[in-house]
């Protein structure tokens, strides 16, 4: 298992420059935001005397925007979690599996190797977003530091529950039919989004912003209590996905494909 996960950093090498270059542009907004954070909280006369040019709706736009900013800088390095699957689709162009199936690994150890290297970049991604949440904390006074890692653990876990759902579906088909199927469930998503938004409209006009606004405002309540449901789901479906995925490779043999 050792081996394989070693072989899988190798084969990860073109990826790191691409990993580090997104964990410094990370940094760079969070550096970037805490230099600008200074006119987000201050008032508009403190800024400009008597003669006040900038109204409150301009600096609450900015504080939008600044909030924005902070959540991108904190969310950014979760994303290259999913590069530690990109193995799969490096192994399928070398004809890997062909080497595996003659190989004395048990299939578990197969599937532990390829979910520690997902799972590693991953975890390296969420401490990542958690360095620079404590960087721009002191100076950010839109969100306060609880409020950052709240969302970048609420993140990972929704990332890890679905790289779990992806290590398994890779083991299951090759690349190719795997990006089709993501790309027929977002596009199926997002048409389910949008005629929901317009049938909603139609049956409850002005009425659906408040309806939008009280849905949100569960969803929010019901997140704000995430270490008591939220990890330990997300943990249950990392193990689901990694006892089907052996399933998965036992009855392809030794081989993934």
């Amino acid at each position: 298992m050792k081996g394989l996960i070693l072989k899988d950093l190798y084969c990860l090498r073109t990826r790191m420059m691409a990993y580090v270059l997104t964990l410094v542009a990370a940094l760079a907004i969070g550096i970037l935001i805490s230099l600008s954070s200074e006119y987000g909280n201050m008032r508009p006369d403190a800024i400009m005397g008597d003669d006040i040019t900038v109204s409150e709706d301009d600096v609450a736009a900015y504080k939008i925007m600044l909030g924005g900013a902070t959540f991108l800088a904190i969310l950014l390095p979760l994303g290259v979690g999913f590069d530690g699957i990109m193995t799969f689709h490096m192994d399928e162009k070398a004809n890997f599996n062909d080497v595996l199936r003659t190989m004395p690994i048990k299939p578990v150890e197969i599937v532990l190797a390829r979910f520690g290297t997902a799972y590693g970049f991953l975890l390296t991604g969420y401490v990542s977003s958690i360095l620079i949440a404590l960087l721009i904390s002191p100076v950010v006074k839109v969100f306060t530091l609880g409020e950052m890692i709240h969302a970048g653990t609420v993140m990972t876990c929704a990332f890890a529950t679905c790289l779990g759902v992806a290590c398994c579906a890779l083991f299951k088909w090759n690349h190719k039919t795997f990006e089709r199927i993501v790309v027929g469930f977002f596009l199926g998503l997002y048409a389910a989004f949008a005629i929901g938004i317009i049938a909603l409209d139609k049956r409850y006009g002005d009425q659906l912003d408040a309806m939008m606004f009280a849905f949100w405002d569960k969803v929010k309540i019901l997140f704000e209590n995430y270490l008591t449901w939220l990890i330990p789901v997300t943990l249950l479906m990392i193990v689901v996905c990694f006892l089907l995925s052996v399933q998965i490779v036992k009855r392809k043999g030794r081989g993934v494909r």
